[in-house]
């Protein structure tokens, strides 16, 4: 399953994690719940430095492979014919006139997306 980083019960053993949470920590967290010989993907970037131990990497042999976009006119496809279900990734839809209360969830540790809409 997926789980966020924060509420991880333990942070070994996943063979594959990927680091999204765009903080300077992300990446050390990320590492340290990736079980030997998993796959680490990073699909963010900080406006930062990272100053972090790299033994972990070696010693366990992670792969680290960077991510970006991709192409998305497939991408735009797939979600168009239902081939991808994002529902599980948003956690409440707003109206725009609640865009404070949407706001205020977003912020909450461990919110997904919150979406708002216009009308």
């Amino acid at each position: 399953g997926v789980r966020l980083a924060g509420n991880l019960p333990d942070r070994s053993g996943y063979s594959l994690v990927v680091e999204a949470t765009g903080t300077t920590d992300g990446l050390r967290i990320a590492i340290d719940c990736t079980k030997p010989r998993g796959h680490l993907v990073l699909k963010t970037t900080v406006a930062g430095k990272h100053q972090i131990d790299l033994a972990p990497v070696v010693i366990n042999e992670i792969a680290i492979v960077g991510s970006r976009c991709g192409q998305f006119e497939p991408a735009l496809a797939m979600l168009a014919d239902g081939r991808v279900s994002v529902d599980p990734l948003i956690d409440a839809r707003y109206a725009l006139d609640d865009v404070e209360t949407a706001f205020e969830h977003a912020g909450r540790r461990g919110a997904r997306k919150i979406l708002v809409r216009a009308a």
